[in-house]
């Protein structure tokens, strides 16, 4: 017999999301879409794509993902929404073989602006390490994010930076991270183990543009408390100042 699936004791089909459920193998992008596509869609379709051949995933095409998000744009309320594009795997639940195609799930509600000017910071509980290929892709592999924002949420902050294996700063659950001393802009390399974010790369060529001194590189907390100013930055809600750091 095919494979048998039930919910409650009653057989479902959702040979759409099976893997996906099972084993988190998806990779999604977050936008906001104001009025229109953001500017940068094409670097959101590329990083999706980068991210389906990581976990070999077949991608779908530009056209066809710019086709799903409009048509599910037009069935929505109003013209500020946040946007959520999934590429689901499908495929048999043997975990080792490779999916045999996918389809985009897209969620869309209203835009909530951010009811804060500045975020608080403290650090995760757990490291993460930097040769984790998670770490450089936005996978539905996600639990890691979710447990380090649970965790600052239960301890009055914000969002948790996580540490690499070598305690070297990385990111938060959902933001890349800058911080400005004097005439410089420092972030941490990708190579610690972070996700190579669009605003993230924006920033930093448009900083180049107005003459900051930038430096990607491997960084500690002392390299924090020394700075000017620290902002995180994500396609969603752009660059948000941090107006306090537990460095604990």
């Amino acid at each position: 017999m095919n494979e048998l699936l039930t919910l409650n004791g009653k057989e479902i089909q959702i040979e759409h999301f099976n893997r996906t459920l099972m084993y988190g193998e998806g990779v999604f992008e977050t936008f906001r879409y104001n009025e229109g596509l953001p500017k940068f869609i094409k670097k959101h379709y590329q990083r999706l794509v980068r991210g389906a051949k990581t976990l070999g995933i077949s991608p779908i095409t530009e056209e066809d993902y710019i086709y799903y998000i409009e048509e599910t744009v037009k069935q929505a309320e109003g013209n500020d929404l946040y946007v959520k594009t999934i590429l689901v795997s499908e495929g048999n639940s043997e975990f080792s073989v490779l999916p045999v195609s996918s389809k985009l799930l897209t969620i869309v509600r209203p835009f909530r602006p951010r009811q804060k000017e500045k975020i608080s910071l403290t650090i995760a509980p757990f490291k993460v390490h930097s040769s984790d290929p998670l770490l450089k892709i936005k996978s539905t592999n996600y639990m890691r994010n979710v447990l380090g924002k649970r965790y600052a949420r239960e301890n009055g902050f914000d969002d948790v930076v996580f540490l690499n294996e070598n305690d070297e700063i990385t990111e938060t659950s959902s933001a890349n991270i800058f911080w400005i001393k004097g005439r410089f802009l420092y972030t941490p390399s990708v190579d610690c183990g972070i996700l190579p974010g669009i605003t993230r790369e924006v920033v930093i060529e448009e900083a180049k543009k107005d003459g900051w001194t930038v430096v990607e590189g491997r960084f500690y907390l002392d390299d924090l408390k020394k700075a000017d100013y620290i902002f995180v930055t994500n396609a969603l809600n752009g660059i948000i100042r941090v107006g306090k750091f537990n460095f604990i």
